[in-house]
């Protein structure tokens, strides 16, 4: 004789919500071991930011005058790339030097970007030939070391490494960061993750000098100020070439054997 159990609603929701919660456990446990994999490998991050002719005349492409500062809630110069300033990532509001804020504070404290060092450059030629042609003029030969990091974790690198993004506050504020008479020619924010693939965020811009040295603040004010922000999926030992009708970046990313010994050291 066949028995049949009898279908019980409370039983079936117990059941159902048990499933449920082992499969979000199974995700949940599934992410942290896809961030665990991409924090142990480590990439070399290389980039030459350079300006060129742009389009001129009714060709040109117009860009905002009064675009605001590059702005990311986490930055850090890569330590060992200067002497003084901020080597740990800093939170958005946080002056350079003080500890970062917010959820990715632990993980930030760790100092997760280091400095490549000169001799382990491989755009060096890349640099020379630009400075010999008439037609760009290199700025900035950047270079660091940093972990597969996710977009949600990923740390911003200031170029140049001296110009300091401005706080959220001072961001509100026209004229921010550290006013247009100070602010370098070029400068912006670089970041390098890893989701399925690597990717770069590029936010820079391109302020026009006046021909006058002496030009007053409003004249600087006025200046054009040009905006080249990217996202580009990236090959692991391929040079990119990223383009904008007045700047642009050469950027390289390899993939290393083994995380610098620094990271190592503290347990990266």
């Amino acid at each position: 004789m066949t028995t049949h159990r009898l279908y019980h609603p409370r039983r079936a929701a117990l059941a159902l919500a048990l499933a449920l919660g082992a499969s979000a456990a199974a995700g949940a446990e599934t992410e942290a071991d896809q961030e665990a994999e991409r924090s142990r490998q480590w990439y070399a991050v290389e980039l030459i930011v350079f300006e060129q002719s742009g389009i001129e005349g009714s060709a040109a492409e117009r860009w905002p005058g009064r675009a605001g500062d590059p702005s990311y809630p986490l930055w850090q110069i890569p330590a060992g790339c200067a002497a003084a300033g901020s080597e740990r990532p800093v939170a958005a509001g946080a002056a350079a030097g003080d500890g970062p804020a917010g959820a990715q504070g632990s993980e930030a404290a760790a100092s997760p970007l280091h400095c490549l060092p000169a001799a382990r450059r491989q755009l060096d030629k890349h640099w020379a030939i630009l400075r010999r042609s008439g037609a760009y003029q290199p700025r900035y030969h950047i270079g660091w070391l940093q972990p597969g990091l996710s977009e949600a974790r990923s740390v911003a690198v200031p170029v140049p490494l001296y110009w300091r993004p401005a706080s959220a506050a001072e961001a509100a504020l026209p004229g921010a960061s550290s006013g247009p008479a100070l602010r370098p020619p070029v400068y912006g924010l670089v970041r390098v993750f890893r989701e399925r693939y690597l990717h770069a965020a590029v936010d820079l811009r391109l302020q026009r000098r006046h021909a006058e040295p002496d030009a007053d603040l409003e004249a600087l004010l006025r200046a054009p100020r040009h905006v080249m922000r990217q996202r580009r999926r990236l090959r692991s030992g391929e040079l990119h070439y990223l383009d904008h009708p007045y700047l642009g970046v050469l950027l390289s990313v390899r993939a290393l054997e083994a995380p610098p010994a620094a990271a190592r050291d503290a347990g990266g």
